[in-house]
């Protein structure tokens, strides 16, 4: 993962949801070099990017085309790479026409400025995420759900050394369950704390692979985002069949745990409750720690709101029809 204390880092691009700036620059690029690209409509924003073929380098595992043209096959990812490095001269237009748009002293302030909220106000989105960003620590590693989790999990600054695992090909809700358990196990034998950012829709899908890293001593802090709903596909498509049965959270995962093995449980619905929890969890470094936060059904981020009008329309569009003879 390219280190975010790079000086030539400039933030993530997703289209017209990309970090401050860094949409214009990529797109406004002479070429742009897209390294394992898979494009699905999640990852291009309903088939919204402005990339123009005849400006790209497509890298993929065995084969690179070039501006929309040739294809070279038998051609491995890696040893293109460093050839690619080693023919071309470094030219800066790019970076330092984004230092003008966006200057250096840039700090991602919904998280820094977010309102400390009063003692019984409801928990908000940007709350969780605002302390969440004060426990971050080289030894963290972030693992975010399909969903808002992807776009709030994207404006944490991470510290050197810190992780994030997202998974966006398949957009597969109830993945990070199971990559909670397999990565929470392989980090400690790395000195990685694992905290997971899961919907409680996705978590329904494999909520019963707890009972795993309760069983083999895992250590993961998981936030249950306890919505009440797919609020993904409530931007996409709503719908009846988007509101879930709203379980007891922690009372299901205090009835794997049976007494057996190590398990912290909390319930929260304020800022201070936030804070305890939190804290307790960081401090609580040898068992599997499940936070579940109650958070408003429509409390979602910008970047939600437009990633799903896009996307919709993606899925409303008529079909394409193909002469295949020719």
């Amino acid at each position: 993962m390219f280190p975010e204390d790079h000086p030539n880092f400039i933030g993530h691009y997703w289209g017209s949801i990309s970090a401050e700036g860094c949409n214009e620059t990529v797109e406004g690029a002479d070429v742009v070099i897209a390294v394992g690209f898979v494009r699905t409509d999640y990852s291009t924003l309903g088939y919204s990017l402005l990339l123009k073929p005849t400006k790209l380098i497509d890298v993929d595992n065995r084969a690179v085309t070039a501006m929309g043209g040739e294809t070279f096959g038998c051609i491995e990812m890696e040893d293109y790479m460093r050839a690619l490095a080693g023919a071309v001269t470094p030219n800066r237009a790019s970076i330092i026409n984004f230092r003008r748009m966006v200057p250096r002293s840039r700090d991602d302030g919904m998280l820094k400025h977010a309102p400390t909220l009063d003692e019984n106000e409801p928990l908000t989105t940007n709350t969780v995420m605002r302390r969440l960003q004060e426990a971050l620590d080289p030894s963290t590693c972030i693992l975010c759900e399909t969903g808002d989790s992807w776009f709030n999990g994207l404006k944490l600054k991470l510290p050197p050394g810190a992780g994030f695992e997202v998974q966006m090909r398949y957009g597969s809700i109830g993945w990070s369950v199971g990559a909670t358990l397999g990565y929470s196990l392989a980090g400690m034998l790395e000195g990685k704390r694992l905290i997971s950012l899961i919907g409680d829709g996705s978590f329904q899908m494999t909520a019963q692979d707890v009972s795993t890293m309760i069983r083999f001593q895992a250590n993961p802090i998981i936030l249950l985002i306890n919505n009440k709903g797919y609020t993904i596909e409530i931007e996409i498509h709503d719908g009846p069949y988007n509101i879930i049965q709203n379980w007891d959270y922690t009372g299901m995962v205090e009835a794997l745990w049976n007494g057996k093995g190590k398990l912290y449980t909390a319930k929260v619905n304020t800022e201070p409750e936030l804070v305890h929890a939190l804290s307790t969890a960081l401090q609580k470094k040898d068992h599997v720690c499940f936070l579940e936060l109650q958070i408003d059904t429509h409390d979602c981020s910008k970047e939600l709101l437009e990633f799903g009008a896009r996307v919709a329309n993606a899925n409303g569009r008529g079909p394409i029809l193909q002469d295949m003879l020719h």
